[in-house]
């Protein structure tokens, strides 16, 4: 299934990486230099299309062997881990902790990679460039995204850490950036922000920038945890052992 290279935003390892053509488009994406950049679909959010309001988004773990556009989706427990599910949950919580936002994992129906009817955000593996430039892809939200909109790719070539430093990348600090794009941000050209467009462990989680643009899209959430104006750093290591508003249908 084609999908435009527009609708997807990638994780780059450095500034001297090159990555793929969805990833090359991605980039061009990135304009502003004193604010946090929305996403080019419209509305450009899951949930009421008002901006400010919230959204209850249902999510789940691609199942290994789908059709994942072109190739075969690797399921995450074959290349992740052990344990990569608390992370994938604790990157959902975060965001959730800064926004009006609820996140509820479904059993994901085994559908192509574009198709609706599955969850709204569906998680997968896939040979994207091997030990390259790239480490994930996340595809912004509806309506334009289309059936692929919210679902993020990992690169199953790359090594992966549930740690929040080397060796491997952070899983978690992958997942909040792509997760990120999945709701509906862009990449920003903001210094030391989780939407900039390359890795970076000298912080984790959600920055200020960060935090103000994904509460223009869903508001402030219903029980206020972490100010814009302070560091998520602490927080978001306490977050990878305790769930919030995180539910199971």
């Amino acid at each position: 299934m084609y999908v435009s290279k527009f609708l997807t935003a990638s994780y780059k390892k450095s500034r001297h990486a090159i990555g793929t053509g969805l990833a090359v488009g991605a980039l061009l994406l990135s304009t502003s230099t004193s604010a946090y950049v929305l996403g080019p679909t419209t509305p450009g959010k899951w949930g009421d299309p008002e901006l400010g309001t919230g959204a209850t988004i249902t999510w789940s773990f691609t199942k290994d062997g789908s059709d994942c556009g072109g190739q075969t989706c690797h399921g995450l427990e074959t290349f992740m881990p052990e344990g990569f599910e608390a992370v994938i949950e604790a990157g959902f919580d975060i965001w959730s902790s800064v926004a009006d936002l609820t996140f509820v994992q479904v059993e994901d129906s085994g559908e192509p990679f574009g198709h609706y009817g599955s969850a709204d955000l569906r998680i997968a593996g896939k040979d994207i460039d091997g030990n390259a430039g790239t480490l994930a892809f996340g595809y912004y939200p509806p309506r334009n995204g289309g059936g692929a909109a919210g679902d993020i790719h990992f690169d199953a070539g790359d090594l992966w850490s549930l740690e929040l430093v080397a060796p491997g990348f952070s899983l978690f600090q992958v997942f909040t950036h792509e997760l990120g794009h999945a709701l509906g941000l862009a990449h920003t050209e903001v210094p030391n922000s989780l939407m900039g467009a390359y890795y970076s462990e000298a912080f984790y989680g959600p920055q200020p920038d960060d935090i103000a643009g994904m509460q223009y899209l869903y508001g402030a959430p219903q029980s206020a945890v972490v100010s814009i104006n302070g560091t998520l750093s602490a927080f978001a290591l306490g977050l990878l052992f305790v769930g919030r508003k995180r539910k199971r249908a």
